[in-house]
């Protein structure tokens, strides 16, 4: 698929640094869309810019961007006013795990920054110009730990429920505006942050063996754009989610979710 030519020139990849983001940035890139990389780590995404630009004969631009500070939405709209956007995928989160009043008060505010002032900002504006063009490509992401509720990481749960759920709608209210919105809901994947808080033996290894490539979970994201507004990825997962919705409670649910981080 020419993802130019069906959406627009360029497509922003919020979070786009490693792991799922920098997968989503080489698909769009092959699909003949120029990313803008953003994250925190300047040196990275400019690794990044140039692998791509070379493998794929495509453009692309590096915005260094804390999305934890107030101002960031506005600078990276900022920083694209004058660019053909004919996409936005917010792959970026923060988390801290612990007990909620164990995790200090700035950094409860640093998470809801993250994970929903600024996603909601960018999400709001480049909705505003999809509706416009009439045509847009939106690819949110969202976690089975916002599913379930998720004790130690209850911020981070709720953050990325958040996610879903306004995704979810908005994707119902664009289904006619030409403007496809999804989205992805991830189980366990090997990215870097994950393969690096693995435990070692074989817990750890069997963490590993159920984990989704990136490049799957891309591919399968990809497969299914325009069949369906929401989406469990993998097979594994829409299991573990259908017996979580018919065979447990919330607070089962809660208690399953909990142990596991008590591991």
């Amino acid at each position: 698929m020419n993802l130019k030519e069906k959406y627009g020139e360029w497509g922003i990849i919020i979070g786009a640094t490693e792991g799922v983001g920098k997968a989503m940035a080489q698909k769009i890139a092959k699909g003949k869309m120029n990313p803008v990389l953003v994250g925190r780590r300047g040196e990275k995404l400019e690794a990044l810019k140039k692998e791509i630009e070379t493998d794929y004969g495509v453009k692309a631009k590096v915005l260094v961007c804390d999305l934890s500070e107030v101002d960031a939405a506005n600078r990276i709209i900022k920083d694209t006013t004058d660019l053909d956007i004919g996409m936005i995928s917010y792959v970026a989160c923060l988390h801290k795990f612990g007990k909620l009043q164990d995790t200090s008060l700035e950094d409860h505010k640093k998470m809801l920054q993250v994970n929903v002032i600024t996603f909601l900002e960018l999400f709001h504006h480049y909705m505003g110009i999809f509706a416009k063009k009439k045509k847009g490509l939106v690819v949110n992401f969202s976690s089975l730990t916002g599913i379930t509720s998720s004790p130690y990481n209850a911020q981070y749960g709720a953050g990325k429920s958040y996610i879903k759920k306004l995704t979810e709608a908005v994707a119902y209210e664009a289904r006619n505006d030409g403007i496809d919105v999804c989205v992805a809901t991830l189980g366990s994947t090997k990215t870097p942050s994950f393969l690096s808080n693995l435990p070692g033996g074989e817990e750890g290894q069997a963490a590993t063996d159920r984990a989704m490539d990136t490049d799957d979970v891309i591919d399968e994201i990809f497969e299914n754009i325009g069949k369906v507004r929401s989406l469990v990825v993998g097979e594994t997962n829409r299991e573990t989610v259908k017996h979580w919705y018919e065979d447990m409670s919330a607070d089962e649910q809660a208690e399953y979710m909990g142990k596991f981080y008590e591991r």
